[in-house]
């Protein structure tokens, strides 16, 4: 289905009969106008109204109920009404019951979703307790990322959901006006004089930095605009970073927290080493940063010709020492640069348009969980005496940073190696490679698969 995006944002209320879509409509309208009884298939039509929430207009549109199936014609009918307003949303809110939990008829509506590429907000209604809003995080296993819970009787959450209705429109249609694609944007980090000044002069071919063979010349994060190949770039240059017990000045401080703020706000980082050191601790704490914000990565290692020279080691010789020595570097790209030659340094950008590409990688529900039945992570050897955890289901949770979630009965039970075979499959099956991926472990209500 194709994206309609009003001046207006459209929010359309979809789900299977008589889970709350018309009190959740007559709530963000703040006066009844849906018909609301106690009786399934009440809502067949469309039913819109412009409403204002937070001082931002929207279009609310309620929709009947999803039969599964042409039950008859009036079934069918609303069927084609629910598939038009899905059409011309901005963006849906996906109504379940927390107390039913997800039946057969949630996951058709879930296909159909899915199926249409609009954005989704997944609304738990009913949560009216604490035990109830608790069994909501079931509902991940639908594939819209975090449930919000809410209660249209008592009127709870609905703070979080007007919240999240305006997050997401505003970003959509922030998108719709966007003619062009968002220039990505790298940012180039390392150590003090690795050369990363040097690296982002060659790229854009002029003096837009200073390069100085003096530790620390760069104070400041700078991004600078170009073209190549017909892709728009940002780079963003940045000061070295050092652990703190080096740090000699208040300048040297803020300079660091500007760089550590580059890498948070950049699509893809390029990380340089130094070859003649190759990997310090230095440059495993700014990896760790990396890492921990979810970031794709490519790692290059510069000065590759002075190393060359000096030591007459191979590229994949240099590769398989310095990966044996940090392990964790397998699973980054890795390219032999020099930014005084330009060895390497056009490469790395088709390098880095294919890891920003990875990081909107969307993994349906069930094809995570026919891996993982292949897979079983509670078939890992584990000491004895230890709890052996059930892994029920997993699912993706968000892009930007790619983030899954993995229902257990248990997960104090979880050990490392439980967490690392979980990846280490996500990754042999999934197209990661240079992408930072979180793993979150949520308990289930259910005991079995």
């Amino acid at each position: 289905m194709k994206k309609h995006i009003d001046i207006i944002p459209s929010v359309c209320i979809v789900g299977r009969p008589n889970v709350g879509k018309s009190s959740l409509f007559n709530h963000l309208l703040g006066r009844r106008k849906a018909v609301v009884i106690e009786e399934s298939g009440t809502t067949r039509d469309r039913v819109s109204a412009v409403v204002n929430i937070n001082d931002h207009r929207f279009k609310i549109v309620d929709t009947g109920g999803y039969l599964p199936g042409d039950i008859d014609e009036i079934s069918g009918k609303v069927k084609k009404q629910i598939y038009r307003a899905v059409e011309e949303a901005s963006l849906v809110i996906m109504v379940t019951d927390a107390i039913d939990g997800i039946m057969p008829a949630d996951r058709q509506v879930a296909e159909v979703l899915r199926k249409s590429g609009q954005t989704v907000i997944l609304a738990v209604n009913k949560a009216d307790n604490k035990k109830f809003e608790n069994e909501a995080v079931e509902f991940y296993a639908l594939g819209f990322g975090d449930p919000t819970s809410i209660s249209c009787l008592h009127g709870k959450g609905f703070k979080d959901l007007k919240k999240r209705i305006i997050a997401s429109s505003v970003s959509l249609l922030k998108h719709s006006r966007e003619s062009e694609p968002e220039a990505m944007k790298i940012a180039v980090v390392g150590r003090p004089n690795v050369g990363k000044s040097s690296f982002v002069n060659y790229l854009l071919k002029k003096e837009r930095v200073i390069v100085s063979s003096i530790p620390g010349t760069t104070r400041d994060s700078i991004d600078s605009e170009f073209t190549y190949d017909g892709d728009e770039y940002i780079l963003v240059d940045t000061a070295g970073i050092r652990h703190k017990r080096k740090i000699k000045s208040v300048v040297d401080t803020f300079s660091i927290m500007r760089s550590k703020e580059s890498i948070k706000r950049a699509d893809v980082v390029m990380l340089l080493l130094d070859a003649a050191d190759g990997m310090t601790n230095d440059d495993s704490g700014i990896l760790d940063f990396i890492e921990e914000n979810g970031k794709a990565c490519l790692v290059l290692v510069n000065k590759w010709d002075l190393a060359r020279e000096v030591d007459g080691v191979t590229a994949e010789e240099y590769e398989r020492q310095i990966v044996y020595a940090s392990p964790r570097l397998r699973i980054f790209p890795m390219l032999f640069t020099s930014a005084a030659s330009g060895k390497g340094v056009l490469k790395s950008l088709s390098v880095a348009r294919v890891l920003n590409a990875n990081l909107d990688l969307k993994t349906p529900t069930p094809l995570l969980n026919g891996l993982f039945k292949e897979n079983d992570p509670s078939r890992v050897p584990i000491p004895r005496r230890k709890k052996r955890p059930n892994f029920l289901y997993i699912t993706q949770t968000s892009c930007r940073p790619i983030e899954f979630s993995y229902f257990i009965n248990d997960p104090q039970a979880v050990l490392s190696a439980h967490l690392n075979f979980i990846e280490n499959v996500l990754r042999d099956n999934l197209s990661l490679k240079g992408i930072a991926i979180k793993i979150k472990l949520k308990r289930s209500r259910k005991g079995k698969r």
